[in-house]
C-alpha cells in the first residue's frame, strides 16, 4: 500500500500527460492541454527537491509522448513487420528517451539559481528550451510540440510569425504558471489577458502581400494502401490511378503525393511520362510529383520531388530524413533492427540543405517532403524566393491513426510562420489548401481517392520568423536565465 501512494501520483502525472493528445488535431479539445500543463506545472513547484522534481517530469513526459507517438507502431508493425512485442517495446523506449526532456526541465526549475519572486519564470523557459532540444538532437523529433495545441485555434498563434511555434508554447506555459502560482494575484491574470490580447492583435495583421492573381491548383490523394504501395503486382495499377486522376484535374498547378510514382524514374514505363504531360498539357499546366531518384553513384538515391511537365525534369532532393524510415543512424549499433524490419528503400542520401524553389508559371514553388514541414526552421530557407509552398506526403505508413490530422495542424503553423499558402498532396490525407493564416481552404476527406480543386495565392514578403527563425527566442530565453541567475546571486 505504500508502495501504491509513492506510485500513485506518478500515474495521475503519466495520465495528465496522456491526456494532452486530445488538444491537438483532430479533436482540438484546447482546454485540455491546459490542464495537462497546469498540473504538471503545480507538481513540480512543490516538488521538495530538483530530483523529485525530475521524475515528476518524466512521468509527466512518458504519459504525454506515449499518447502523441503510439501510431508509430503502426509502421513498424502492420506495414514494417517488426514483430508487436518488438514494435512496443520499441515505442517504450523512444517515449521514454522523449520523457527526459520535461525531466531535465523538472530538475532545471528548482536547481537553477533564481529569486523566489522571479521562480515563476523558470518552468516555462526551461521547458521551452529543452522541448527545442528534443527538436534539434540527434536530427530532433520536435512531434507534438506544446505551442502546435495553439495553432491556428487560439490568439497565441498570431505569434508564429514573431517567433514560431516555440514562442507559442513558451507563451502557453507561462500564462499557466502564472495562474497555478499566484491564482488571486490581479496583477498575474493581467499580464495573462495582456498576452492573449496581444495574440489576438498580431493576429490581424499581414506580414505578406499579394502577388499576381489566384491560381487554380489540383490536389491528388490516390489513397494507395501502404499494403501494396511497394509490391509490384500492383505496380501498374498504381501508375494508372494516378494517370487517371491527373487526367480529371482542372488546375494550373497539378501536386501529386510523395512517391506518387513508387520506382525509380528509369524504371518507369517510357509510355508513362508523356502520358501524365498530356494529361497537363492543354492547359499548360504545372505537373509536380513524388519520386525516388538515382544519383552518380550506386548506393545514391533521393527521395525526391520533379516536375514532371518539365521535360527537363527538375528536382527537389529532400534534405532531412526520417530517422529508421529513410536512413540508418549509426549502422554499427542499430543495422540489426532491420532483420526484423522490411522497409522499401530504407538507405536515401540527404538532398542539400538549401534548393532552390521551382520556377513555374504558378509560382516560385518550394517543396518539402512529408515530415520536413515540422521543422520550422529549415522551411524559411526556402524564403525570401518561394511564393508558395508545397507538402507532398505519404502518411499511409500509419493509416487509422490521428498522425495525418497532427501533421496537418504542423503545416497549419508553417503557413503562419511564413506568411505563405501551404498546399499538400498526400496519399491517404491529410489532403488541403492552407492560407497564410493556417486556415484550412479546402480538405479531402481521408482514406479516399480524389482531388481537391481549388485557389491559392502567391505571396511575398518576411515574416520576423521567416529573418531569424528560432534563435532570437534561444537567445532572449538564455539571457533571462542568466539574468534570473544574477538576481539571485546579488
Amino acid at each position: 500500500m505504500q508502495k501504491f501512494k509513492l506510485l500513485l501520483p506518478h500515474l495521475l502525472l503519466a495520465l495528465f500527460g496522456a491526456i494532452s493528445v486530445f488538444s491537438f488535431a483532430p479533436l482540438y479539445l484546447l482546454p485540455l492541454m491546459w490542464l495537462s500543463l497546469a498540473a504538471l506545472t503545480f507538481a513540480i513547484q512543490k516538488s521538495p527537491s530538483p530530483k523529485a522534481a525530475g521524475w515528476r517530469g518524466f512521468s509527466f513526459g512518458l504519459g504525454f509522448f506515449l499518447a502523441n507517438i503510439h501510431w508509430i507502431f503502426i509502421s513498424l508493425n502492420t506495414f514494417g513487420g517488426m514483430p508487436a512485442p518488438m514494435a512496443a517495446a520499441g515505442i517504450l523506449v523512444l517515449a521514454a528517451y522523449m520523457a527526459l526532456f520535461p525531466a531535465l526541465a523538472g530538475w532545471l526549475t528548482l536547481k537553477l539559481p533564481c529569486p523566489d519572486s522571479l521562480r515563476v519564470l523558470l518552468l516555462p523557459t526551461v521547458f521551452i528550451l529543452t522541448e527545442w532540444l528534443r527538436g534539434w538532437l540527434f536530427t530532433g523529433f520536435p512531434w507534438a510540440s506544446v505551442g502546435y495545441s495553439q495553432s491556428p485555434m487560439t490568439p497565441l498563434a498570431g505569434y508564429a510569425p514573431i517567433g514560431g511555434v516555440y514562442l507559442i508554447g513558451w507563451l502557453l506555459c507561462l500564462s499557466i504558471a502564472l495562474i497555478v502560482s499566484k491564482p488571486k494575484w490581479l496583477k498575474g491574470w493581467g499580464i495573462v489577458a495582456s498576452i492573449w490580447l496581444a495574440g489576438w492583435g498580431l493576429n490581424q495583421l499581414e506580414w505578406t502581400k499579394k502577388v499576381g492573381a489566384p491560381v487554380r491548383v489540383s490536389l491528388v490523394q490516390g489513397n494507395i494502401s501502404q499494403a501494396i504501395k511497394w509490391d509490384s503486382a500492383f505496380y501498374l495499377d498504381s501508375l494508372k490511378s494516378y494517370l487517371e486522376l491527373t487526367q480529371k484535374t482542372r488546375g494550373q498547378l497539378v501536386i501529386l503525393p510523395e512517391t506518387a510514382i513508387p520506382s525509380f524514374i528509369s524504371d518507369v514505363p517510357d509510355w508513362y511520362p508523356q502520358m501524365l504531360r498530356d494529361a497537363v498539357a492543354p492547359r499548360k499546366a504545372d505537373l509536380i510529383l513524388g519520386i525516388p531518384i538515382l544519383g552518380k553513384h550506386e548506393a545514391e538515391y533521393y527521395n525526391a520531388v520533379t516536375v514532371m511537365s518539365d521535360p527537363a525534369l527538375p528536382l527537389y532532393k529532400k534534405q532531412h530524413l526520417v530517422p529508421f524510415g529513410e536512413f540508418i543512424p549509426l549502422p554499427w549499433l542499430f543495422n540489426w533492427i532491420y532483420q526484423f524490419m522490411d522497409m522499401p528503400l530504407s538507405g536515401f542520401s540527404r538532398g542539400a540543405v538549401k534548393q532552390a524553389p521551382f520556377s513555374l508559371a504558378s509560382g516560385q514553388i518550394a517543396a518539402n517532403i512529408c515530415y520536413e514541414d515540422v521543422f520550422g526552421r529549415e522551411i524559411i530557407n526556402a524564403l525570401p524566393e518561394a511564393t508558395m509552398l508545397v507538402n507532398l506526403s505519404n502518411l499511409a505508413w500509419f493509416d487509422g491513426s490521428w498522425a495525418a490530422a497532427q501533421h496537418a495542424q504542423m503545416s497549419q503553423t508553417r503557413a503562419l510562420e511564413t506568411g505563405r499558402y501551404m498546399l499538400r498532396a498526400t496519399n491517404t490525407g491529410v489532403t488541403a489548401i492552407i492560407d497564410e493564416k493556417g486556415r484550412f481552404k479546402g480538405v479531402l476527406p481521408e482514406r479516399t481517392a480524389g482531388i481537391l480543386e481549388g485557389t491559392a495565392q502567391n505571396r511575398i514578403g518576411m515574416p520576423p520568423y521567416a529573418w531569424g527563425g528560432d534563435y532570437p527566442l534561444l537567445i532572449a530565453l538564455g539571457a533571462l536565465l542568466l539574468g534570473l541567475g544574477l538576481l539571485r546571486r546579488r
